[in-house]
């Protein structure tokens, strides 16, 4: 049997690229992914191949990697707000003293998402 796919192509450029999609959700292949939904997919891929095949081959991949995405940028705000208020800016006019306590902040923060949500096989 001879069976002929229906493609649709899109024109860039002078050069025609097939439209094709990854998920059930055209929308969510066009939306790129943030930092740590990409995360989040590299470990999936590497560390649990089949996870990762089966949500591909049901068209749940990129919907799942947007919704790490949503919940890591969240969770985000959330632990940098509370971990100021425990421990606030220092009063100085030290700008340098000031920007390295936010950034221990911002890394406390981020390695709790890693391994709460990003890093967690889905």
């Amino acid at each position: 049997m001879d069976k002929k796919a229906n493609l649709t192509y899109r024109e860039v450029d002078g050069l025609l690229y097939p439209n094709l999609q990854i998920s059930n959700q055209p929308e969510a292949d066009e939306q790129p992914l943030g930092r740590y939904g990409r995360m989040a997919l590299n470990y999936l891929r590497n560390h649990h191949p089949q996870r990762f095949l089966i949500l591909q081959m049901q068209g749940d991949l990129m919907k799942k990697m947007h919704q790490v995405e949503q919940e890591a940028q969240t969770k985000m705000e959330q632990l940098t707000e509370q971990l100021l208020r425990l421990r606030p800016l220092p009063q100085t006019d030290d700008t340098l003293e000031r920007t390295r306590h936010l950034n221990q902040i911002k890394e406390t923060a981020e390695e709790l998402i890693l391994n709460d949500i990003v890093l967690k096989p889905r």
